[in-house]
């Protein structure tokens, strides 16, 4: 049984294969306006919206819980996991989900974003940042070389200082709210993203929209 039907070199965009925590095998879907550069690979039920940037060698995996849902204008630079715990998801909207992240939220190099997540609009994630499980509210900071655990919740407007430790609620309770230098720092982020994104959109040597290379895969059923 070929699980995928498709060419890692032409689509980086897999089913699933069938595990228990996982029993039924789907593909990703994305709109026309989001671009995915070379070498990224993104499996299983993974939604990605209206003009999401997801750069170079970044692995999206719901493989071992789903459903991922990526929101609009959301930037995923290079190097990146997403990735959940076997079986756990997180009530979203009234829906149980393995990572939600909300839409305008920018992911830096080789930060981790592993779940049960959300992450909430318009928040910045830096680079190294390692997250394992919680929520992270909205207009947060999160700087570089932080540690996020525990299933903690982090509110709205929250800020996350530099290689700092959030492993307990108490901790996570006590921080404090997004310095006034740093307030604009994501939308910045998120319209460089979304200009470039364009930009990298008449590139498909290097990056490509749903419609340039994936379109053969909408069609593609198990075997």
């Amino acid at each position: 049984m070929n699980l995928c039907n498709c060419d890692l070199g032409t689509a980086p965009f897999f089913r699933n294969p069938p595990v228990a925590e996982v029993p039924e095998g789907r593909k990703p879907i994305a709109r026309a306006s989001a671009v995915v550069g070379l070498n990224s690979l993104i499996i299983g039920d993974v939604t990605i919206g209206d003009d999401v940037f997801i750069g170079f060698y970044n692995v999206i995996r719901a493989d071992s819980s789903s459903p991922f849902y990526i929101g609009p204008g959301t930037n995923i630079q290079d190097f990146v996991v997403i990735h959940s715990h076997p079986g756990e998801t997180i009530r979203v909207n009234g829906q149980d989900v393995a990572v939600y992240i909300e839409g305008g939220v920018s992911i830096l190099h080789h930060a981790i974003p592993h779940g049960p997540l959300f992450i909430g609009y318009n928040t910045y994630i830096g680079h190294h940042v390692s997250i394992y499980g919680g929520r992270i509210g909205r207009n947060c900071v999160i700087m570089h070389h932080a540690s996020i655990s525990n299933n903690v919740i982090i509110g709205d407007e929250r800020y996350v200082a530099p290689g700092q430790i959030v492993d307990s609620q108490q901790v996570a309770d006590s921080l404090p709210a997004v310095p006034n230098e740093y307030r604009e720092l994501n939308a910045r982020i998120v319209e460089h993203y979304c200009r470039l994104g364009k930009a990298y959109g008449q590139c498909p040597e290097l990056f490509a929209t749903w419609g340039q290379r994936f379109n053969t895969m909408i069609g593609t059923d198990l075997a």
